[in-house]
């Protein structure tokens, strides 16, 4: 329950950015994506639509996204995505085999960095 409502919140924090944040808006300017994160059984995700300079997200759909971003369970991924040290913390849980990601990877490093301006 803790994951869904961080994605509930990333949601919500990215749209207000997306309205208020300059630094977020000239970031979506630049692409036209869609980035996936869910667990590995398919029960809880979030697809974040990003189509130049807009936002929207939708619930979880497979083979829809061009970069997704797996984890092995709610728990890891509540405690990864929450972490201070995130990008460590998410390299370790790989290494763990707890994430993984599958498709374009540089598409996930936009996505990251996106996220640490609208914060």
């Amino acid at each position: 329950m803790k994951f869904k409502l961080l994605l509930f919140i990333l949601t919500k924090k990215l749209k207000a950015a997306a309205k208020s944040n300059p630094d977020y808006k000239k970031h979506l300017g630049l692409m036209q994506i869609k980035v996936l994160i869910r667990t590995a059984d398919g029960k809880i995700g979030r697809l974040f639509i990003f189509d130049r300079g807009s936002f929207s997200a939708a619930s979880s759909a497979e083979n829809q996204a061009d970069v997704a971003l797996i984890w092995a369970d709610a728990a890891t991924a509540f405690r990864v995505m929450t972490s201070k040290n995130s990008d460590a913390d998410t390299f370790q849980a790989a290494a763990e085999g707890k994430v993984r990601i599958e498709g374009m990877v540089p598409y996930l490093q936009w996505f990251t960095d996106g996220v640490k301006l609208a914060m």
